[in-house]
């Protein structure tokens, strides 16, 4: 069983080293969003899709390494000795890494999505381009696929936090950008493949289609399986690195 006194211990063990991180995440999220709605303001396509591209860009680098938190002055003798189970340990660590972590991040974003709601649709309706690929590109599955793009470099980063005794922030960043690289690539290849087989598939029967067919049929037949095959492996990868990290944290060993 897990002892709420001693969990209670571990986060005030940990909360000097995460200070920094829960109070200056929301206050980044909340600037990311204040800018991405003034650049909605301007009414100019560019600005905004650049705005939306730029807070992807930081949303992800916070996420991902957030986890070298761990790694920022503390010492991996102090966490092993510490008054608790290794269970508890782990109970803390992977829910701060997984709930509260993500959570100082969307919970800003969506305030300013609900104070700005209104103002939001309104200017969708006014720049249709833009509208149309939020709209398009908003589904369960989307939404799924992006969630875990980002929880695999985050349990590969903490993973490596909780595994490694010695220059823990370096190897952090290193198999994270690692991850990020694996993904990456695996993905154009998967896009490729499908791309070539629905490609040669229409060659072989003789159809011939418009550019504007073409690409709609490469959204329908090449992204849409791209992003569920995706999340299934994305979702084994996920659980695997969070076990394995799971049995680093509970099973270490001065």
């Amino acid at each position: 069983m897990i002892n709420i006194q001693r969990l209670t211990s571990v986060a005030r063990f940990y909360f000097p080293r995460l200070k920094n991180q829960i109070i200056w995440y929301p206050i980044i999220s909340l600037l990311l969003g204040a800018v991405t709605m003034m650049c909605y303001f301007t009414k100019s396509p560019s600005l905004f899709l650049l705005s939306i591209i730029g807070d992807a860009f930081i949303f992800s680098v916070l996420m991902e390494y957030g986890p070298l938190a761990f790694a920022i002055y503390s010492s991996p003798e102090m966490e092993t000795a510490l008054p608790a189970t290794g269970k508890e340990k782990a109970t803390f660590i992977l829910g701060y890494t997984f709930i509260i972590l993500p959570l100082l991040l969307i919970v800003p974003l969506g305030i300013i999505d609900v104070l700005f709601y209104r103002q939001f649709n309104e200017l969708l309706l006014s720049i249709p381009e833009i509208g149309s690929i939020v709209t398009e590109s908003i589904s369960i599955k989307t939404i799924v696929f992006s969630l875990l793009q980002y929880i695999v470099p985050m349990s590969v980063c903490l993973y490596a936090v909780m595994h490694y005794t010695r220059k823990r922030v370096v190897y952090g960043i290193v198999w994270t950008i690692t991850a990020n690289v694996i993904l990456a690539i695996t993905g154009f290849f998967c896009g490729a493949i499908t791309a070539f087989i629905a490609g040669y598939n229409d060659g072989r029967n003789g159809v011939e289609l418009s550019e504007d067919a073409i690409a709609n049929k490469m959204i329908s037949t090449v992204v849409g399986p791209v992003i569920e095959w995706g999340c299934v492996i994305l979702t084994i990868c996920s659980i695997f690195v969070v076990y394995k990290t799971y049995r680093a944290i509970r099973f270490r060993q001065l």
